[in-house]
């Protein structure tokens, strides 16, 4: 099982007619998704509303057969994010995140609700935000004393945040227990602004120096580090490029998709083979692929992606 604390924002795509077109996203909730389209046990902690688009949020997750609290659902409002994407594809947002109901929650409630069979807890994103750091940080470590696995994609979001200097040092102290971490180049960009960007990856790196961390670099593919040690993939190609909304999310979700399917000794152990998880980053990768060819987050099923793999390996 693998349990994700973080948003669900209603994502609002403007169209060329002036219209928008609203899409239920927020990054640990397509990574909740992206994972169960790869058969993997899923559950959602964050509230969702009981206004209308938290009623379409349920059916997505009823859809996926993600488990989430039909019972605790919340009275506050689903989060809107207004989107325009670039000619790069590249989306830009403006969010709407006060009062909101994936923020009604609280350490008891989150705890209470964290199953037992949880071997990976997941956040990011916007549950980075500073004013909720007392809540997240001690669910973190309650988790990690169970003996779960704690996944963080840092996704750094400056302008969305009520603080940037506690925002930058809760991100410190969430990726220092993490197990699992990834970061883009844009996010470490924006975490160090006056560093140099391999002096930054480096001092990132010494957070969480026994963990597996997943660097991603645009147009330059995506790199696996542990240990010291690293391996890296280059992107692979779409068939055809509508947008980046979602593909980190889909990219991570798939590796850790992968990476429940193998023993703990695997990586623990400073001897540890990267080369064992250069499949399990090639699948990633290409998840991530087939996601852009899709506007807005559209991550592909198992049997999609099992199929794009044996098309890829001809």
């Amino acid at each position: 099982m693998i349990s994700v604390i973080g948003e669900n924002v209603v994502d609002l795509f403007a169209q060329a007619d002036g219209r928008f077109l609203a899409k239920m996203g927020g990054s640990p909730f397509n990574f909740a998704i992206a994972a169960a389209l790869q058969q993997v046990p899923v559950q959602y902690l964050s509230p969702i509303s009981t206004d209308a688009f938290g009623d379409q949020f349920a059916e997505v997750l009823r859809s996926h057969q993600v488990q989430f609290g039909e019972r605790t659902r919340s009275s506050a409002p689903s989060s809107l994010a207004f989107v325009t994407v670039d000619e790069k594809g590249q989306p830009n947002y403006s969010l709407y995140r006060e009062g909101i109901a994936d923020r009604d929650i609280s350490v008891e409630k989150l705890l209470s609700s964290l199953s037992a069979t949880t071997k990976i807890l997941h956040t990011g994103s916007l549950a980075l935000e500073p004013n909720d750091a007392e809540i997240l940080l001690p669910v973190l470590q309650a988790a990690k004393a169970r003996g779960i696995k704690i996944s963080v994609d840092i996704n750094v979001r400056l302008q969305f945040v009520s603080d940037p200097k506690r925002y930058r040092d809760h991100i410190h102290q969430v990726v220092a227990i993490s197990d699992f971490i990834k970061a883009s180049d844009e996010d470490l960009a924006a975490l160090y602004p006056e560093v140099p960007a391999g002096l930054a990856f480096q001092q990132f790196l010494a957070l969480a120096p026994n963990a597996l961390v997943a660097y991603t670099r645009g147009e330059h593919g995506a790199q696996l580090w542990l240990h010291g040690h690293y391996i890296e993939q280059d992107i692979i190609a779409p068939k055809q490029f509508i947008d980046t909304v979602g593909a980190g999310d889909t990219f991570f979700s798939n590796l850790l998709c992968g990476l429940t399917g193998l023993p703990d000794y695997a990586l623990t152990d400073a001897d540890c083979s990267l080369s064992e998880l250069e499949p399990l980053l090639k699948r990633a990768t290409l998840a991530a692929s087939i996601n852009v060819s899709r506007q807005g987050c559209q991550p592909p099923s198992k049997a999609e992606l099992d199929a794009a793999l044996a098309e890829l390996a001809k």
